[in-house]
């Protein structure tokens, strides 16, 4: 890893721990500077403002979601494909750096902080890759429902993150007594059941 790459690194690690700890107002950015194990000079040439690393964090999400490898495949059976997404879905929402970030996001969203324009456009590109999947199922004749494709996705991820990132993030659940497989499958039989043909 080159040392800018390390320093960012160092930098966004440092800063998840203290606006988890904090929140953003009453954060420091000379808290974040020792944690990183970096000078507040680094800091500021890296990032100025706290309001500058929250949005690099706030990027960092969107960036693990948009990574999401979701191509539609005519080789593979619906329900293949559909566990490899939930699969791939399930192993980014467990992440610990996921995790941190969304509460974060979470507590400022509570505190009525908005998104930047950009930041808005880049989440609807991220739901916008599912919906794609889901039209390319409805032209191989995969999905049968009438139903518009983003009104599908938004179904399915409410029986998916419902069932798993919801009680995680909120603190009702730990990880470790999640049952990974036992949501893959309940989620996989309600979308075949809800929007395929039998």
């Amino acid at each position: 890893m080159a040392q800018k790459e390390k320093k960012t690194a160092q930098i966004i690690e440092a800063a998840i721990q203290e606006f988890l700890s904090k929140g953003l107002d009453a954060s420091s950015m000379h808290n974040i500077a020792v944690q990183a194990d970096v000078s507040k000079r680094t800091l500021y040439k890296y990032y100025s403002t706290k309001e500058l690393l929250y949005n690099a964090l706030i990027d960092e999400l969107l960036n693990r979601v948009l990574e999401l490898n979701l191509v539609y495949s005519p080789e593979k059976t619906i329900t293949e494909q559909l566990r490899e997404i939930l699969q791939q879905k399930l192993t980014l929402y467990f992440s610990d750096s996921f995790l941190n970030i969304s509460r974060i996001a979470l507590g400022e969203i509570l505190k009525k902080k908005q998104l930047t324009p950009l930041q808005l456009e880049r989440l609807y590109s991220s739901e916008a890759i599912f919906i794609d999947w889901i039209d390319a199922a409805k032209k191989d004749n995969q999905i049968t429902s009438s139903l518009e494709s983003e009104l599908i996705a938004n179904q399915f991820h409410s029986i998916l993150k419902g069932q798993s990132f919801y009680p995680v993030l909120y603190g009702f659940v730990d990880v470790k007594n999640i049952d990974q497989e036992a949501i893959v499958a309940v989620t996989i039989e309600f979308f075949i059941n809800s929007f395929c043909s039998k």
